[in-house]
């Protein structure tokens, strides 16, 4: 059971700071933290977080490759 601290969330970049954290706590069903003593918290990394990370919708791209030539005049790619 490896637990892991904000520090891990942010630099996974699953979190940028605590206010992303707590929201994510609040309303998108991130799993709250335990206790390790007075002002630690943690996580369990495979119990609630990347179960929690896997079901979270994936972006996928807006543009198909097919409109390759719109999106190089974009960049400014002759």
């Amino acid at each position: 059971m490896p637990l892991v601290r904000f520090r891990y969330l942010q630099e996974q970049g699953i979190f940028n700071d605590r206010v992303a954290l707590s929201r994510a706590i609040d309303h998108y069903g991130f799993p709250k933290p335990m206790a390790l003593g007075d002002n630690t918290l943690a996580w369990d990394l495979e119990k609630e977080v990347e179960p929690w990370l896997k079901s979270r919708p994936r972006r996928t791209p807006k543009c198909s490759p097919s409109k390759s030539k719109r999106r190089s005049a974009i960049v400014g790619v002759a």
